[in-house]
């Protein structure tokens, strides 16, 4: 629709060139040109998310081609435009060797260096450019006065076929590539795509779009010099594709209107133009950070359909079923041996469970065999596609579930049909039943769990190597993901799974391995390792059972909570939510996943304003307040998945803890390492390489240095070992003791309710109920 529209408008743009006086054919002409320009720098970054600050010196190279050709060969425009559009493509091909080996500000800063050298070329070359003076007389496509005209026509219509060939390119597949690229890099390496021609092939587009665009600039203005191009025209170029929206189809059309009419209107301002001119820009860049393409409403997506299931399991079964073998594998970074001589088989058909401690090497493990890290040591033997998910879901934000899927049937391809159909049946294999055409961003945790599997499922993996899908799931959840596995299994692919969760593990998995700091410490059925003494040392634990939290007396409510109402975009998440929480006490907040327990997190903790309601915490209302501001007041949030910052050591990462502080002491990282003694060999080492266990205790130690009111704790177990998970539970025990305030969010209920004061379930973004938490853990736990 959307495009429809920018077509129509267009198309009137084109009538006015013809009815309109000459100077107004001439202004939307250029407006046409700018948005061509801006259509392809709109690939680069609204596809394939990299900046470019060149395009201003591929349109003068486009511009100049022509203005050459026609002056100095004395070629016609229709003949010299295409070959001079040739030479700007050529030369983008070979920029994009060495620039494309860079990102971010590196690629804008060799751009900007390219642009320099077409203008310093522009000013030297003077038998050829005519230097400063530049050059006049260029043709257009029609000689004599409709010749202006006729420019602005053709203009309007290379426009239009940009928009068209957009819209084409955003759902080809080198679209969904380029797209999957700068979403989620890791999950496009898993799907077979390769970054470097992805980028590059967005890159040449790119600079052919401005080619064309300069070619046409040429011939409309008849005239050109080096100051037609200046650098801040890059620039300009940028902010039409950020103003208009990047990534959608009419934001370069949007933009460049904006940006050419405005100045016109704002005309009789005379020298206070430019200002008035600039305010508005901010303007719009703060109202609307997704541009202004971004207001238009969008369709809500179809929900799946069932029945596709077998179709799926047709397409996945294989007629020769491959093993998968490790022989030997080792894997050091610098002096640490994360893997050491690990060696197994994972036989077709089966599902191969790879159990141990966090931080014993099973997610390094995953890395070498799938090649992302380089194994020091031994081979990998596997005929056929081997495809994985990973610890923390990838999943490509901006995508649609349906669009992420049919990457993986691309399985690295440019070319091809990725069927939808198909892609449906396999989100159905997995159990997922939402709508297909909903932004990944906004998919539940559980729901992005499964479209991560029915992703790495598309590619047709002979080797499936899952790690810790279950993490963060309920045990609804869960149970949805057990037939899934075991039909895929059945379907003659070598399944290997990294999980921590035991029930999952013991019941589908024909075989376990376990590791131990880097090295496989046993390997039977799961009956032979729930059993084996050294599992049960390092890694199951004693299971022994957790005392009840005794009856305390309730102190005065800390934080009330009264018709908190949050969304994300149209996206109702929390309905009239009302929790009180007193002081000393610990709440348990359960719920499906999916009810907006996190999402009630980041409201409480400033990350998320509410739409509406009422915030009460220690007698100021936070319902608007910043993250900062309302950490300032001592409500602290330990996050889902830790959060803690890879680049800084332990003993950073734990004081910048107490940012919000002017009495903090050194003393206190002392006292931290007497709470969590694991960290204190680790002091200095860079949090980025501790496990997952030890990056959660950093996570809490972090928390409590801000000597918080009330803490938030966002699924402190998520991920994590038993015996790790029952540590951390008997750290949390300790603080309960102490009489710290707690809200806590996780979904081993078992372990939560034990230790909490109250419970409150939260379901469908309300809250159900709230009660005694021994009262409630016979609904939960069965208990009498």
């Amino acid at each position: 629709m959307r495009t429809l529209a920018g077509l129509a408008l267009l198309a009137a743009a084109c009538g006015a060139s013809l009815l309109l006086p000459g100077y107004y054919a001439f202004l939307i002409g250029l407006m046409a040109i700018a948005a061509l320009a801006c259509t392809g720098l709109n690939v680069l970054l609204g596809l394939a998310g990299e900046v470019s600050l060149g395009q201003g010196g591929f349109l003068a190279l486009g511009a100049y081609g022509v203005g050459v050709l026609t002056t100095k060969a004395g070629w016609p425009f229709l003949a010299a435009w295409p070959a001079a559009v040739v030479l700007t493509t050529g030369v983008a091909a070979v920029l994009s060797i060495p620039a494309l080996r860079v990102s971010g500000p590196y690629l804008a800063m060799v751009t900007i260096a390219f642009g320099f050298i077409i203008e310093s070329t522009a000013i030297e070359w003077r038998s050829v450019t005519g230097g400063a003076s530049g050059l006049a007389g260029i043709p257009g496509v029609v000689a004599g006065p409709d010749g202006v005209r006729a420019m602005a026509v053709l203009a309007c219509l290379c426009c239009a076929l940009g928009l068209v060939g957009f819209g084409w390119l955003q759902r080809s597949p080198l679209g969904l590539a380029m797209r999957m690229q700068a979403a989620a890099p890791a999950a496009a390496r898993s799907v077979g795509i390769a970054a470097l021609p992805v980028r590059a092939a967005a890159f040449v587009i790119a600079a052919g779009a401005a080619g064309i665009a300069g070619g046409l600039q040429a011939g409309l203005t008849g005239f050109i010099a080096p100051s037609s191009f200046p650098f801040s025209q890059s620039i300009l170029f940028l902010l039409i594709v950020m103003v208009g929206g990047a990534g959608a189809t009419v934001g370069p059309l949007v933009g460049a209107i904006l940006i050419g009419l405005l100045p016109e209107l704002l005309s009789g301002l005379a020298e206070y133009r430019q200002l008035v001119f600039g305010a508005g820009l901010l303007l719009v860049l703060w109202l609307v950070p997704g541009g202004l393409a971004g207001l238009a409403p969008v369709r809500p997506g179809a929900a799946v359909r069932s029945g596709g299931r077998q179709g799926a399991l047709d397409y996945l079964r294989r007629n020769q079923p491959t093993a998968l073998r490790v022989e030997n594998l080792g894997v050091a970074f610098g002096g640490v041996r994360a893997v050491a001589g690990v060696g197994f088989v994972a036989p077709a058909g089966a599902i191969t469970g790879i159990i141990g401690p966090n931080g014993a090497g099973k997610t390094t493990l995953l890395n070498a065999i799938t090649g992302f890290v380089h194994p020091d040591t031994g081979a990998v033997q596997a005929d056929g596609v081997v495809a994985r998910t990973f610890q923390t879901a990838q999943m490509p934000g901006t995508m649609t579930v349906l669009d992420c899927v049919r990457t993986g049937l691309l399985a690295g391809r440019w070319h091809g049909r990725a069927d939808p159909a198909l892609a449906t049946a396999l989100l159905d294999l997995v159990g997922y039943t939402g709508p297909t055409q909903t932004a990944c961003s906004l998919l539940p945790h559980p729901d992005r769990r499964l479209v991560e599997i029915a992703r790495a499922l598309a590619t047709r993996p002979a080797v499936l190597l899952l790690d810790e899908p279950a993490a963060g799931l309920d045990a609804a959840d869960t149970a949805r993901l057990a037939p899934a596995l075991q039909a895929v299994g059945g379907a003659g692919i070598a399944v290997v799974l990294v999980e921590h969760d035991m029930d999952l593990v013991m019941g589908v998995c024909d075989r376990l391995v376990v590791l131990d700091a880097g090295r496989r410490i046993a390997e039977g059925t799961p009956e032979d390792i729930r059993h084996d003494p050294a599992v049960r040392a390092a890694y199951l634990g004693d299971g022994a059972a957790r005392p009840t939290r005794p009856a305390t007396l309730p102190g005065a409510p800390v934080l009330t909570l009264a018709g908190v109402q949050a969304a994300y975009g149209d996206v109702a998440v929390l309905r009239d939510v009302a929790l009180e929480v007193r002081r000393g006490e610990m709440v348990a907040l359960l719920g499906p996943n999916g009810a907006g327990k996190s999402t009630l997190m980041r409201v409480l903790s400033g990350l998320l304003r509410p739409v509406r309601g009422q915030i009460m915490f220690d007698g100021h209302d936070l319902a608007h307040a910043a993250a900062h501001q309302v950490a300032a007041q001592g409500l602290v949030l330990v996050p889902e998945g830790r959060q803690v910052f890879p680049g800084l050591s332990v003993r950073d990462n734990m004081r910048l803890g107490a940012t919000t502080r002017r009495d903090f002491d050194p003393a206190e990282i002392t006292a931290m390492l007497d709470r969590f003694p694991r960290l204190r060999p680790l002091l200095d080492r860079n949090a980025g390489l501790l496990s997952g266990g030890e990056q959660q205790m950093l996570a809490l130690a972090r928390g409590l240095l801000a000597r918080p009111t009330l803490l938030l704790l966002d699924e402190p177990s998520l991920g994590l070992a038993p015996a790790v998970t029952a540590e951390l539970f008997d750290a949390l025990s300790r603080l309960r003791d102490e009489g710290l305030t707690l809200l806590l969010v996780d979904q081993r209920a078992d372990l939560a309710l034990p230790l909490a004061d109250r419970c409150a379930v939260l379901t469908g973004g309300r809250i159900g109920q709230v009660g005694r938490a021994a009262d409630m853990a016979i609904d939960y736990l069965g208990a009498a």
